[in-house]
């Protein structure tokens, strides 16, 4: 045996990974051999560049991961639905008061002006994380959109409370005086709904704790403003209107009252107003300069 055919005979006794290194091709098929070479070689380059495509993949992560970020925070500040709850209420009598007090020029007469609660909601004791209604009478028009009726309900049962809150606005007119005005069986109602009373009913109300203006989206009987003190036990009568106490109102200040039922009274109301007819609950403002 020959020194080349010997060292053919130990080169063909290697596996195909082991001939490599001696730079011999597979006699019995050296363009597989070939072949396998270069799919190796390929093979060994896609590994080289998975690295930076991994490398790539973490960069555009780690930039969307930011952006988002930065947006949400800028959705958070510069666009944040913000409460003017804490604004400043602006005066629009700057320098009245003191033309007043000075004495030079006498008032004129002024009958009082009645006052319509800007918030009116009702409050569930049998459920009381249910939120109060929110626009009942709303209807779409399919030129206009929503349309709000100026309509206030004032409904007070063993399971309803209503919460009515008030801003006193005008200058000189700050004392107030709190009514409740139910209609007569001759008086015309103009909603829709029926007006419920119980005639022997008695109520009791209250003054809540509420220095800012209520939400009605987020008014509940949970959540509704702690009682500050009560303030009067009123028994209304159909077609009168009920005084129900009288307080110094500043203008721009906030005043709620909360009407329940008497503790031993079995009691109903339920009235609707609207725009042109004034029942349920409400305040006068007298003047004072």
């Amino acid at each position: 045996m020959t020194g080349s055919n010997a060292e053919y005979e130990s080169y063909a006794l290697l596996s195909q990974e082991e001939r490599e290194p001696f730079g011999f091709e597979d006699e019995g098929n050296p363009s597989g051999a070939k072949h396998a070479r270069v799919s190796r070689s390929s093979a060994n380059g896609h590994r080289a560049w998975l690295p930076w495509v991994l490398a790539l993949l973490l960069v555009v992560a780690a930039t969307d991961a930011v952006t988002l970020l930065y947006i949400s925070r800028i959705m958070d500040t510069v666009y944040a639905d913000l409460s003017t709850d804490e604004l400043e209420f602006a005066n629009p009598y700057h320098g009245l008061d003191a033309l007043y007090r000075s004495g030079t020029i006498e008032s004129s007469k002024i009958d009082p002006i009645q006052n319509i609660p800007r918030v009116v909601a009702q409050v569930f004791p049998g459920r009381p994380k249910e939120l109060a209604p929110v626009g009942e009478h709303d209807l779409f028009n399919k030129a206009f959109g929503t349309l709000s009726p100026h309509e206030k309900h004032l409904q007070v049962s063993p399971d309803v409370h209503t919460i009515a809150q008030f801003r006193a606005l005008d200058f000189g007119m700050e004392e107030c005086s709190l009514v409740i005005q139910l209609p007569g069986n001759g008086d015309h109602i103009e909603s829709k709904e029926p007006f419920l009373f119980h005639p022997l009913s008695v109520f009791e109300v209250f003054r809540p704790d509420a220095p800012k203006p209520l939400d009605v989206r987020k008014l509940s009987y949970s959540t509704r403003p702690p009682r500050k003190e009560k303030i009067a036990t009123v028994t209304p009568r159909a077609g009168e209107e009920t005084p129900i106490t009288r307080f110094p109102c500043a203008w721009g200040t906030l005043h709620t009252f909360e009407v329940a039922c008497g503790s031993t009274s079995d009691c109903l109301v339920d009235i609707w107003s609207s725009q042109n007819t004034t029942y349920g609950i409400y305040m006068y403002q007298h003047q004072t300069v």
